[in-house]
C-alpha cells in the first residue's frame, strides 16, 4: 500500500476525566480537543468503564472519543492502559492476572510510564512498571508528558515550570527506548505518547490556587498520529471507526511528537523493497536489500537507529538508507535540543 493511500489522524491518549480524577467531564474535554484540531482523544479513567457504559463513547463533533481505563496493583504500581474491553476489570488484583484479562477479553493493553521516578512530594510517589516477566502486552508508553513534567520538579523550579509547562517537555527516558527496542526484537510492542491529563488545581506557599496543565495546554504538548486506512470521517458508524483506528495502532502505523515544538503532520518512515512500499510498524523479511526513507515536514536533526545505535544521521528534512541487515530501525528527529518526533520502528528480519 502507497502511503498517500493512509490517512493521518492525530490526538491524544491517557487521558483522565471527572470519572476518576481529572477535573472536566468529557464532553467539554472534546470541545477543548476540537479547538486544537485533534481528531481523537483515548480516555482511561482509574479502575472505571462507567463512561462507556453511559455510552460516552462516539463522534464530538470532528473528534472521536475512545474510552478505557487505567489499572494498577495493589500497590498502586504496574499501571496499564485498557482499551477495547467491554467489562471491568476487578480491582486489587495482581498484574499478570489483569494484562491477562485484557488480552482474553480481546483488549489491546499499554504499559503507562514505565520507568517513572521522582522523588518531588511523599503525596505524588512514582508509580513504574515492574513486572517484566508478564508478557502478554501490547504495547508502552514511550513518552508521558506529566511523568517527565513532575520528575524536573523542585521546590526552587515549581512556579517556573508551573508558568511554562510545556518548556518541560525535552526526551523520552533512555531506560525505555532502550528496552523498547530489545522488546521489538522478538514481537511488536507498540510505542505511543501519553499525556496522562489531569488538570489538577493547587495551592503555592498555601495562598495561590493554580492548576497545573489545563487541558487546552497538555493538548500542545505529546501527540500521537496514526496512520489509518480505510479512511475515518465524522458521522462514519463508531464501531467502524473504532476498528480502523485500532488496526492502525495494533499494527504500530503510529508515531509520536512533540507539538510543542512545531506540527509533525506529514511525517513518513517507509520501507522500500521491489515495488513494495511499507510503514511503519511492518515487519520484514529481507529478500533483497530495503530502502528505509524518511520525510519531516522542516529541516531538523535526523537519526536512524538501529536496535538502539545510530547508523546514520543528519540535519535534514529527508534521509535514504539501504541495507540487508536485520533489526529494529526506527527513527528520532530533534529540534532546538529537544526530541521532537518517534517512530514506531520497521523490523527488518532474515527470510
Amino acid at each position: 500500500m502507497h502511503k498517500t493511500d493512509y490517512q493521518e489522524l492525530i490526538g491524544a491518549i491517557h487521558l483522565h476525566s471527572d470519572y476518576s480524577d481529572g477535573t472536566l467531564p468529557i464532553p467539554e474535554i472534546a470541545a477543548i480537543a476540537s479547538e486544537k484540531e485533534l481528531d481523537f482523544l483515548m480516555f482511561s479513567d482509574h479502575n472505571t468503564l462507567a463512561p462507556k457504559h453511559e455510552s460516552l463513547e462516539g463522534w464530538y463533533g470532528h473528534v472521536l472519543v475512545l474510552i478505557g481505563c487505567e489499572l494498577n496493583d495493589p500497590d498502586e504500581r504496574n499501571h496499564y492502559l485498557a482499551f477495547r474491553i467491554d467489562k471491568e476489570i476487578p480491582k486489587n488484583q495482581s498484574p499478570e492476572a489483569y494484562v491477562k484479562q485484557v488480552k482474553e477479553a480481546g483488549g489491546f493493553g499499554i504499559i503507562a510510564h514505565p520507568a517513572e521516578k521522582r522523588n518531588f512530594s511523599d503525596a505524588y510517589p512514582p508509580y513504574p512498571w515492574t513486572a517484566w516477566h508478564v508478557n502478554e502486552f501490547d504495547g508502552i508508553e514511550i513518552w508521558n508528558q506529566l511523568s517527565e513534567w513532575m520528575e524536573g520538579v523542585t521546590r526552587r523550579n515549581i512556579a517556573w515550570r508551573i508558568l511554562h509547562p510545556l518548556r518541560s517537555i525535552r526526551f523520552p527516558v533512555w531506560e525505555t527506548l532502550d528496552r523498547w527496542d530489545q522488546l521489538n526484537r522478538s514481537r511488536r510492542v507498540v510505542g505511543i505518547g501519553g499525556i496522562d491529563v489531569h488538570a489538577h488545581r493547587v495551592r503555592l506557599w498555601k495562598i495561590i490556587s493554580v492548576e497545573i496543565y489545563p487541558y487546552k495546554v497538555q493538548f500542545k504538548s505529546i501527540r500521537t498520529h496514526f496512520l489509518v486506512y480505510p479512511p475515518v470521517t465524522p458521522g462514519l458508524d463508531f464501531h467502524e471507526s473504532e476498528f480502523r483506528v485500532f488496526d492502525a495502532l495494533t499494527q504500530g502505523r503510529c508515531f509520536i511528537s512533540n507539538f510543542a515544538l512545531g506540527n509533525a503532520r506529514g511525517f513518513q518512515f517507509q520501507a522500500i523493497q521491489g515495488e513494495m512500499m511499507m510503514p511503519m510498524g511492518s515487519r520484514i523479511e529481507i529478500q533483497q536489500p530495503i530502502r528505509l526513507r524518511t520525510w519531516i515536514p522542516r529541516k531538523a536533526h535526523i537519526r536512524l537507529l538501529r536496535n538502539g545505535a545510530v547508523i546514520r544521521e543528519d540535519k535534514a528534512v529527508q534521509i535514504d538508507y539501504k541495507t540487508d541487515l536485520p533489526g529494529v530501525y526506527r527513527i528520532e528527529v530533534f529540534r532546538k535540543r529537544r526530541g521532537w518526533i518517534y517512530s514506531n520502528p520497521i523490523v527488518l528480519m532474515k527470510p
